[in-house]
């Protein structure tokens, strides 16, 4: 199978390239953005697997980066994970729907274990849609 495709935005430079080795070392291919325009770029250009979002981005908050990628058909299905320092935003992220939502700094093990059940989640939704188009043609 190959390597699942994760983005990381991320102002914080050390930050994205230490969770990209910690990444890279369990088995995802990562590419990085460090603002909103670069998430929205990359989301579209990389077509990736996942997107761990910080908040405070420049360009725009992680909100509005949610609110432009769940409005475009290409990237509406990519689970996205806020991992940030800012807290009780919660509610309003599960609102905006995202997958899951992590505090700064973060337990690498529960990071991992979202990553995965986000993951496990988006295929079985992907898949089922692909599983309901071949039984309406047919």
């Amino acid at each position: 199978m190959a390597k699942r495709k994760v983005l990381v935005v991320d102002d914080e430079e050390d930050f994205a390239k230490a969770l990209r080795i910690r990444l890279k070392a369990n088995g995802y291919d990562v590419v990085l953005a460090h603002d909103s325009i670069q998430a929205i770029m990359m989301a579209n250009q990389e077509k990736p697997d996942l997107i761990l979002l910080d908040i405070m981005i420049p360009g725009g908050d992680g909100f509005s980066v949610t609110e432009r990628l769940k409005q475009a058909e290409a990237t509406r299905p990519i689970p996205i994970i806020f991992l940030t320092g800012v807290p009780g935003g919660e509610g309003r992220a599960y609102k905006s729907g995202v997958s899951g939502y992590i505090m700064k700094p973060y337990n690498p093990e529960e990071l991992l274990e979202t990553i995965h059940k986000a993951l496990e989640i988006n295929r079985v939704q992907t898949g089922e849609k692909v599983e309901e188009a071949i039984s309406a043609a047919f």
